[in-house]
């Protein structure tokens, strides 16, 4: 093997060359599996916002006749703001992409978000799998390359800006879902919860983002 003998290795190198792999694997499988079980649910709940699309407001539309706890953010802000962050990401020249990583970007983020949701939802924040789904987008985003024979040094920096991207999706989608769940136990209006979270969200990347900047900047 060109990494030597097992019996020749301390744990990190075992760890680094072969375990970390399997359970990336093993997580990504997981993974996979939820989602095919969510598949369901996913569906009835696309149904159901995008049947809000068509209904017409008036005095006694959905907004009186949607109970107050089951009011979420309308599907057109939903649809419209994936869109907007999706060609956001894509013309971004600080994230040096071009339309096929974020395409990945995109593909990747529906299906782990939507894991690290469920399972977060049903386990807790403590089980979200992000460093799994992340080593298993890097590790699928590199085979996509080999096979493209995108292989230059500049497309290294573009597969760890798509796994860094999802791995970002995941971890928000994880805890988005956790704050949902115990605003529905506490009987607290989703709307105003994805509301508050949208505010901290973009506040947080914008003061973030800066001060990564002025430290990259700093000598």
């Amino acid at each position: 093997s060109p990494r030597g003998l097992v019996a020749g290795m301390d744990a990190g190198a075992i760890r680094n060359n072969y375990i970390l792999f399997i359970g990336a694997g093993a997580v990504a499988t997981g993974g996979f599996i939820a989602l095919a079980r969510a598949i369901p649910t996913i569906i009835r709940a696309f149904r159901r916002g995008m049947g809000t699309l068509a209904e017409r407001r008036s005095d006694a539309g959905p907004a009186t006749a949607t109970p107050r706890v089951e009011r979420d953010l309308s599907m057109r802000v939903v649809l419209g703001g994936s869109l907007a962050l999706a060609l956001a990401i894509g013309i971004a020249p600080v994230l040096d992409i071009n339309p096929v990583s974020a395409l990945l970007i995109v593909l990747f983020g529906f299906f782990f978000v939507t894991v690290s949701s469920r399972i977060t939802g049903e386990i807790g924040s403590s089980s979200n799998p992000i460093s799994g789904m992340t080593v298993a987008t890097l590790l699928i985003t590199c085979g996509l390359f080999v096979v493209i024979g995108w292989t230059g040094v500049e497309f290294k920096a573009m597969a760890l800006t798509t796994a860094a991207l999802v791995c970002v999706a995941a971890s928000n989608g994880g805890t988005i879902a956790q704050d949902l769940k115990t605003g529905h136990l506490v009987g607290a209006t989703p709307r105003a919860q994805q509301i508050a979270i949208l505010v901290g969200v973009v506040t947080s990347a914008i003061v973030i983002g800066f001060v990564l900047q002025l430290l990259n900047e700093s000598s």
